[in-house]
């Protein structure tokens, strides 16, 4: 769910998509390190749309607060092949109980390759409740996000999702997730149902530099 550059199809036709996401994920030295790697295809017309890849760092702060900072290239072949670089900053605050977290991502990201390389601003709230509190229990998750262009007086386009996940093995967890995305009025909306993998690496500790498996 990182990557949000293409458009859907003109209006009147109605997109369905598949979104699938691997994410790598570790920690070095008390910093998360993410690696995403996305496809995403078409029901209905020629594949991929989109390829995408990157890294990101996420710094945990006072007060609940995690910032984030991050490189995206994100490959678009069709319909003429380009590539659009996303350089991107966010802040997060997270409330949690043992019943329920609720996150709060406010991200700002520029899409170098895109006319007039726009700068957006993205916010999302997510809503996270575990449905088993053991290991391999699962959880459910539903979230709003909404997009505004740099210089656009309203939003330009809006997520929502919901989803469930659990975990496969000790280091592989799998969410399975159902979205809508809206473009405006002169769009028609994209349908998509999606997957995201995400593989834990063992962790380097801050004070012996060694291996925590």
């Amino acid at each position: 769910m990182l990557f949000g550059v293409v458009r859907a199809a003109s209006a009147g036709n109605e997109s369905r998509q598949s979104w699938n996401e691997v994410d790598i994920t570790g920690s070095v030295h008390g910093v998360g390190v993410i690696v995403p790697t996305v496809a995403r295809l078409d029901s209905r017309l020629p594949n991929p749309r989109l390829l995408g890849t990157g890294a990101m760092l996420d710094l945990s702060l006072p007060w609940r607060l995690t910032l984030t900072g991050g490189y995206l290239s994100v490959h678009l072949p069709r319909p003429s092949p380009s590539t659009v670089s996303v350089p991107l900053v966010a802040l997060s605050i997270t409330v949690s109980t043992t019943s329920i977290t609720i996150v709060d991502r406010n991200r700002l990201e520029k899409l170098i390759g895109v006319a007039g390389s726009p700068v957006r601003y993205r916010n999302r709230l997510l809503v996270d409740v575990p449905l088993d509190k053991s290991f391999s229990g699962w959880h459910a998750f539903a979230d709003d996000e909404i997009f505004w262009n740099r210089g656009d007086d309203s939003w330009v386009q809006n997520r929502v999702q919901i989803g469930a996940g659990a975990p496969l093995t000790r280091r592989l967890f799998l969410d399975l997730y159902f979205l809508r995305r809206d473009l405006g009025r002169v769009v028609a909306p994209t349908f998509v149902v999606g997957t995201a993998l995400r593989v834990k690496l063992p962790s380097l500790t801050h004070d012996s530099g060694r291996i925590v498996r």
